[in-house]
C-alpha cells in the first residue's frame, strides 16, 4: 500500500511538472469571441461566420490551440462593450485602434491597415431636368410669360386698324401679336410684320433691345444653374461634405472624424441602416472605413454606388482584448507566426487582392 501511494504521488508530481514546464496555457480552452456583420471582415454565410477576421482568428485559435464560440452583437458600442465588460475573451471585426478605446481595454498587434473613406451615389452629377427646372429657372419663365401676353395686347392695341391680321377678332389678334412679340425679341426684327403707328414702333424698338438682356439672362441663369448643379453634386472627398447630407455609425472612428472636423452627419446604430438611407437617397454621402465601403461598392452596391477621393485619416485594427488581459502575449505571438508563415498573406489575397497591402 505504501508503495501505491509513493507511485501515485510520482505520477502527479510528474503530470504537474509537464504542466508546468510544456503544456501551453490556452490549450483545450474555449474562447468567447464578440463580432458583428462588417463585410468583407464578418459576416455570416448560411448561419456560419467567415470573412477576413474571422479567419484570421481562426488561424490565430489554431495556432493556440482553443476552440471559440462567436457571440454576435448588433452594434459597435455593444461589441466593444462585450470586452469592456470582460463578458468576451476577445473582439473580432474592423476595430480601430485608438487612444480612447485603449484606456478601457488593450489591443493586439496590428491586424490590417486602414483608413477612412466617402461613398457617395455613382456619377454624381445632378439630373439636368432637376438642375435646370427649379424656382429661380419658373421665376424667369414667368416673367417672360407675362412680358409676352402684355406686348401682344399692346401691338394689337397699336396696330389693329393698320394691319389686317391684327384686325380680326381679338383672340386671332391676341394670337398674331403673341408670335409678333416672340419674333421681335427673339429675331429683333419684324419679318412678319413692321408697325405702322409710332406708339407700335416705339414699343417694337423696346422690345429689341428689352429682348437682348431677357435672352442674355435666360442663358445665362440657365448656364448657372448648370454649373452649381454640377459643382453642389459632386463629392470628391470629405472636405465635399459641409453642404451635404452625410451619415456614418455612432460610435465609430468615422463620427469622431466627422465631429473633429465640423461636419454634420447623422448616426445610426447599424452600417446597414447607414448603406439603406443612402440608397433611399435619403443621406447625399457615407463616411466610413474604406475597405468596407470599396468592398460593398464592387459587390452590392456595383454601378450604383462609388467610392470617392482617396483614402483619409489612416488607422489600424486590431483585436480588443480586456484591459489587462494575460491572453494578450500569447495571441500576439500568434498574429506574428502567422505573419511569417505567409498564411495572412494568403488571406489578404482571398479577400483583397494581392496587391491591397
Amino acid at each position: 500500500m505504501r508503495r501505491f501511494f509513493i507511485l501515485l504521488l510520482c505520477a502527479f508530481c510528474i503530470s504537474l511538472t509537464s504542466t508546468w514546464m510544456g503544456q501551453p496555457a490556452l490549450a483545450q480552452q474555449e474562447l468567447s469571441v464578440a463580432t458583428i456583420e462588417r463585410k468583407p471582415f464578418a459576416f455570416k454565410e448560411n448561419d456560419v461566420w467567415t470573412g477576413f477576421s474571422i479567419e484570421l482568428w481562426q488561424a490565430i485559435a489554431e495556432n493556440l490551440g482553443v476552440t471559440t464560440r462567436f457571440i454576435e452583437t448588433e452594434t459597435f458600442p455593444e461589441l466593444l462593450g462585450q470586452v469592456e465588460k470582460f463578458y468576451a475573451d476577445a473582439a473580432i471585426a474592423n476595430i480601430s485602434i485608438t487612444y480612447q478605446r485603449e484606456e478601457s481595454m488593450d489591443f493586439s498587434l496590428p491586424i490590417f491597415d486602414s483608413g477612412l473613406m466617402v461613398l457617395a451615389p455613382a456619377g454624381g452629377s445632378a439630373s439636368i431636368f432637376d438642375v435646370i427646372f427649379n424656382r429661380e429657372l419658373f421665376m424667369w419663365l414667368g416673367g417672360a410669360a407675362v412680358l409676352l401676353f402684355g406686348a401682344a395686347n399692346l401691338i394689337y392695341l397699336f396696330e389693329r386698324h393698320r394691319h389686317p391680321q391684327f384686325g380680326r377678332s381679338y383672340w386671332s389678334g391676341l394670337g398674331e401679336g403673341i408670335w409678333w412679340t416672340f419674333n421681335a425679341i427673339m429675331n429683333a426684327g419684324f419679318e412678319i410684320a413692321t408697325p405702322s403707328s409710332r406708339s407700335g414702333r416705339v414699343l417694337a424698338f423696346g422690345l429689341i433691345i428689352l429682348g437682348l438682356f431677357v435672352v442674355s439672362a435666360f442663358v445665362a441663369q440657365i448656364t448657372a444653374a448648370l454649373t452649381v448643379g454640377q459643382l453642389t453634386s459632386q463629392v470628391g472627398g470629405y472636405q465635399d461634405l459641409y453642404d451635404k447630407r452625410v451619415g456614418t455609425t455612432s460610435g465609430s472612428t468615422s463620427a469622431s472624424f466627422l465631429t473633429e472636423k465640423s461636419i454634420r452627419f447623422k448616426a445610426f446604430d447599424d452600417i446597414s441602416e447607414v448603406f439603406a438611407a443612402l440608397e433611399a437617397g435619403d443621406i447625399d454621402a457615407m463616411v466610413h472605413d474604406a475597405p468596407i465601403l470599396s468592398y460593398y461598392a464592387a459587390t452590392e452596391g456595383r454601378g450604383r454606388f462609388t467610392t470617392a477621393g482617396r483614402v483619409f485619416h489612416p488607422e489600424k485594427y486590431g483585436i480588443a482584448l480586456p484591459s489587462v488581459s494575460s491572453r494578450r502575449e500569447d495571441v500576439n505571438r500568434a498574429i506574428l507566426r502567422i505573419r511569417e508563415d505567409g498564411t495572412y498573406e494568403a488571406l489578404i489575397e482571398k479577400w483583397f487582392g494581392g496587391d491591397y497591402q
